[in-house]
């Protein structure tokens, strides 16, 4: 696969259908995209840490390693898939796994 995905849903239809308020208020985003391609920044759902509740951010698509020290280190490096049978085992995946989930509000791949 090659990572790429497309949403058709606006940013406030996507924080209605998540009950998540958009992080900031006025979160910049076209409200569709039929090309997302690894290192766009799209919307994503995930809880807050001050609040607990669910917020709307943008993020970098594809992980970023936590042990990384400057973006320029993960090019080449494929993390948008995952293998289920080493995702707790291997070092990019393991501690992202367990700790920092989020919903990726994607309407077709």
């Amino acid at each position: 696969m090659c990572g790429r995905y497309g949403r058709r849903s606006d940013k406030q239809k996507i924080a209605e259908h998540f009950r998540a308020k958009p992080s900031p208020a006025e979160l910049p985003m076209p409200d569709a995209d039929y090309n997302i391609a690894p290192t766009t920044h799209q919307p994503i759902i995930r809880q807050s840490r001050e609040t607990g509740e669910r917020e709307m951010i943008l993020a970098r698509w594809g992980l970023v390693p936590f042990f990384t020290k400057d973006l320029n280190d993960v090019k080449g490096l494929s993390t948008i898939n995952a293998r289920s049978e080493t995702i707790t085992k291997a070092s990019t995946w393991r501690e992202p796994f367990k700790k920092r989930r989020c919903l990726i509000p994607a309407s077709f791949f």
